[in-house]
């Protein structure tokens, strides 16, 4: 999903706003939240300055994380999950929507399949 958002940390933010509200809609009640972002984890995770300029958009992600479901938020380094950042990749490319994939993608697949393993590979680039 493209937002059209030009900060990192607001898209960063909107990004895990909707993947928790697909989540919780989905059924799902237990989930770890993995980012890259620091940022983003920090904010959602403390106090917050309601002068903040996402101020709004950070709530509804704390909102979301305190409801009742096993949630967790946790930073993680880009490298050790390639995964997400392969589907960030493919959401920057994408329209104003969101979409479902039955199965992955051959690259994703083995995004996938090298995370499981524990591999990491410098410069991932995705077309």
């Amino acid at each position: 999903m493209n937002k059209g958002v030009g900060n990192v940390i607001e898209a960063e933010l909107w990004g895990m706003f909707e993947g928790l509200t697909m989540a919780w809609n989905a059924g799902v009640r237990r989930i770890i939240v993995e980012t890259d972002s620091l940022d983003s984890v920090q904010l959602v995770s403390n106090v917050t300055n309601p002068n903040h300029p996402f101020f709004s958009l950070i709530q509804s992600c704390k909102f979301m994380v305190d409801s009742d479901w096993n949630c967790v938020v946790k930073h993680v380094y880009r490298e050790g999950n390639r995964l997400a950042d392969g589907l960030a990749h493919l959401g920057h490319n994408m329209k104003n929507e969101i979409m479902f994939f039955e199965d992955p993608t051959p690259q994703i697949f083995s995004i996938y399949e090298d995370d499981c393993r524990g591999g990491m590979f410098e410069g991932l680039t995705m077309a």
